[in-house]
């Protein structure tokens, strides 16, 4: 038995098997995977295999792609078949929003690579000639898509992981997994302990019980999930051609050929079920008791969808579990925590992503960094709280809506309020419109009229209220509630030296300034973007997105040295935070505080504890809209309080509340990029434009990478574009044309009120990011004209913010 390996992977699934596999190509061979079982004993074995293109998301699919790009080649690669069935894909629309997503991922195809057509109704027959489409407005047709063996595909990566020095012991159940005393960690099997380097928790099903040996709360439900099969067809044992895999929001169902009969997989869309509450670890290669009754009204649509299906009797049925976390998206990435723990697992379509999954994982722990942006799958993009109840919840409607379309600003609305300020209530009596964004409820808009936002990708009744809260900043004072910053105490008398190692700006050098930085990766590429503001001599405030609470805490404590005298904690719940932003936030505030807000006093770019409506407050001299502005950081049982001061001072100058579909468009407006948006694991400062935002005073980490990266010039470019809008405007990760082709991507994009254009950002192929450029963007159905900018089109000099 192995003692001793580089990497321990717990879990002989397609995800832990498609890392073993990866990690092999990327030449650490040092590999052991222990299984409980058998290879794909768990939830692989039973999996009906789907293996799509279409999907909403380019990181998702870049990794879909991938898989469908591997899975046929594996029997040339390591000598064993994976059961591939290239039959391709037909996704139906049966609403018009539904049609306007087809176009996104249209132009998503354009950047990850696949093949997608949209067609009308009929002619969808010529693709499959079986199914009723009365309902259906357009199909959108993949062609290199189909679905695969999971029993085959699973072993035959994982022949060519040992192909390649990797090892697999099956029938070795692990017990523990402990710290080891050398920073190391400890294995313990049934028949013994493994010492390695990184543990990989892949364990399925398993995966939160095992997270749990180290303290890791795996936010992952298991659901249970049916597919049945008919007898063979006789119309398809006539036919020499498979027919494509079809997805169908009408019956929430995927429906295929298997073999010669007819497979209909149901996601059920209400009254879905957890499973596995108490897992046995004995649980092996078993089904569950079907449900079959629960699922009648999916099943009689299916025979509406595909009559064929009604014609012929049920031969087979699967019912077992799949995992799911909350937002549906797996785990792939480091835990937070001590070194080297990494989870990948979670998946709810795990053999579709295996191998995408398997092989951008496997990057991230050899070289640092995945080539892809991995914030949708990073295991940090979620707390403890995410856990338990909040867990379930979002898991079964998840789930059930596994078919049904989130058109744009539109989320699930289970376990919700989770995170809230203390001017929730409040707000939400004046008609704020809330997103969730890591469990906070974050204000989006005022809606006046109590109608709620009528949800597209396309303008709809907010755009006019959000016009007036734009109108109301620019012109006189705005308030926006952002409690959900995620917030941080650095301290200690090596705080300084810290900040300047780890960041790529550094630590503000004068009492009360404050710089934004970066955390970069050993490439030069961007992990994180903080606000750090200087409160004395040893103690650092820092900000960050609402979204990396967890991420940016865990890169910063296990940036600490041994010996090192720094000290960071994490302070979010502690402080709500109040923007009072625009030409009258002085006036409105001035009679609330004793303290000087004049420019000689306090400047832009600066902060300063003071009180404020008799609360003590960290104000900051900052404004992410473009304005002359405060952030008022107050502790949450004064939010309230001071709130009221600030709405009764401001109402003669015209205050009004604003949300953050205002602050996108006035943040646009002055082109401040945004983190995850402009800036990724993908880019470096310098792709970015952020030069300026570098320090080579301090030997911080990626700053040889940052270097090379100005001196050798960059792959990409970010520009800053007008574009000839219609009805809708760029989200991100549309496609960018010059010369008939695809030269670059968008990241972000909003309607700039106060200017009256339509604005996004992209990165392209540098020589075509000199202002002035006419390119081309694709939006929805539409190619709209677009025009590289020189300068934010608000206030280029930043007059405003130093008023």
């Amino acid at each position: 038995m192995t003692t001793h390996a580089r990497v321990c992977i717990v879990g002989g699934g397609a995800m832990g098997v498609g890392l073993f596999y990866h990690l092999a190509l990327e030449g650490w061979t040092d590999i052991v995977l222990v299984e409980k079982g058998e290879l794909t004993s768990g939830s692989t074995w039973h999996a009906a295999g789907q293996c799509p293109h279409f999907i909403g998301s380019l990181t998702m699919a870049q990794i879909h792609f991938y898989g469908t790009e591997l899975y046929p080649k594996l029997e040339e690669l390591t000598g064993q078949a994976a059961g591939w069935h290239g039959c391709g894909g037909v996704r139906l629309a049966i609403t018009d929003d539904e049609v306007d997503w087809f176009h996104y991922v249209k132009g998503i195809g354009k950047l990850a690579g696949f093949d997608m057509d949209i067609v009308d109704a009929d002619e969808i027959a010529k693709y499959h000639p079986f199914l009723n489409v009365d309902n259906v407005k357009a199909g959108a047709i993949t062609y290199n898509d189909g679905h695969v063996d999971p029993y085959q595909l699973t072993n035959a990566m994982a022949k060519g992981g040992r192909d390649l020095g990797g090892k697999i012991q099956v029938r070795n159940r692990v017990l523990d997994i402990k710290p080891a005393p050398d920073g190391e960690w400890e294995v313990v099997t049934e028949k013994g302990s493994i010492i390695c380097e990184h543990v990989v928790n892949a364990a399925g099903s398993y995966c939160d019980i095992v997270g749990g040996w180290t303290g890791h709360k795996v936010p992952i439900t298991n659901m249970l999930h049916h597919y049945v099969v008919t007898e063979a067809v006789q119309e398809l044992i006539e036919r020499d051609v498979e027919l494509p895999v079809v997805r169908d929001p009408y019956c929430s169902s995927y429906l295929r050929q298997e073999q010669k009969g007819i497979l209909i997989g149901i996601y059920e869309t209400t009254g879905s079920k957890e499973c596995l509450e108490d897992i046995s670890w004995d649980f092996e290669s078993e089904l569950l008791p079907p449900e079959l009754e629960r699922l009648e009204p999916w099943l009689l649509k299916a025979c509406e969808r595909f009559p064929l299906f009604g014609e012929y009797g049920i031969k087979r049925t699967v019912a077992g579990a799949i995992t799911h976390t909350p937002d549906g998206n797996f785990l792939a990435g480091p835990a937070p925590g001590r070194d080297n723990y990494w989870m990948c697992c979670g998946a709810s379509i795990g053999i579709s992503q295996g191998g995408g999954a398997g092989k951008y994982l496997a990057q991230w722990m050899v070289h640092g960094q995945a080539e892809i942006n991995m914030a949708e799958v990073d295991p940090r993009r979620f707390g403890d709280w995410a856990a338990g109840d909040y867990c379930l919840a979002k898991s079964l409607t998840d789930y059930e809506h596994m078919y049904v379309l989130l058109t744009p600003g539109d989320q699930h609305e289970a376990a919700r309020p989770f995170r809230t300020s203390a001017l929730y209530e409040k707000l939400k009596a004046k008609g704020a419109v809330f997103q969730e964004t890591f469990g906070w409820e974050r204000v989006k808009w005022f809606d006046g009229e109590g109608t709620g936002e009528d949800y597209s990708f396309r303008r709809t009744n907010w755009f006019d209220p959000v016009a007036n809260e734009c109108k109301a900043v620019r012109e006189g004072v705005g308030v926006l509630d952002l409690t959900s910053f995620a917030k941080y105490d650095i301290t200690g008398a090596g705080a300084e030296a810290f900040l300047d190692r780890v960041t790529a700006n550094g630590a503000p050098k004068r009492a009360g300034g404050i710089t934004l930085t970066h955390i970069l990766t050993g490439d030069g590429m961007i992990e994180a973007e903080m606000t750090v503001t200087r409160l004395a001599d040893d103690h650092f405030y820092a900000l960050s997105g609402a979204t990396a609470e967890v991420k940016d805490f865990d890169l910063l404590t296990k940036a600490k040295q041994d010996g090192e005298e720094v000290e960071i904690t994490n302070i979010t719940d502690d402080y709500g935070v109040l923007v009072v932003t625009g030409p009258k936030s002085r006036d409105t505030l001035e009679g609330l505080t004793d303290a000087d807000l004049t420019n000689s006093s306090f400047r832009w770019l600066t902060g300063q504890q003071i009180d404020v409506a008799c609360a003590p407050v960290r104000a900051l001299r900052v404004s992410y809209v473009g304005e002359l502005g405060w952030e008022l950081h107050v502790p949450m049982d004064k939010l309230e309080a001071v709130y009221d001061a600030v709405w009764e001072a401001g109402e003669p100058h015209g205050i009004a509340d604003f949300g953050t579909y205002a602050m996108n468009s006035m943040r646009i407006e002055k082109a401040y990029r945004g983190m995850g948006a402009e800036m990724t694991n993908e880019i470096t400062l310098i792709e970015a434009d952020m030069e300026r935002f570098v320090d080579l005073k301090n030997d911080f980490t990626g700053k040889q990478a940052t270097q090379r990266s100005k001196q050798e010039g960059t792959r990409i470019q970010l520009i800053y574009m007008t574009v000839d809008a219609k009805d809708a405007e760029a989200r991100g990760n549309e496609p960018i044309f010059a010369d008939g082709r695809v030269i670059g991507v968008s990241t972000s994009g909003g309607y700039g009120y106060t200017v009256g254009k339509s604005i996004a950002f992209g990165y392209v192929e540098p020589q075509y990011a000199a202002p002035g450029t006419e390119l081309e963007i694709e939006i929805l159905s539409s190619r709209c004209s677009a025009r590289v900018e020189a300068e934010p089109l608000w206030d280029p000099k930043n007059e405003r913010l130093r008023a």
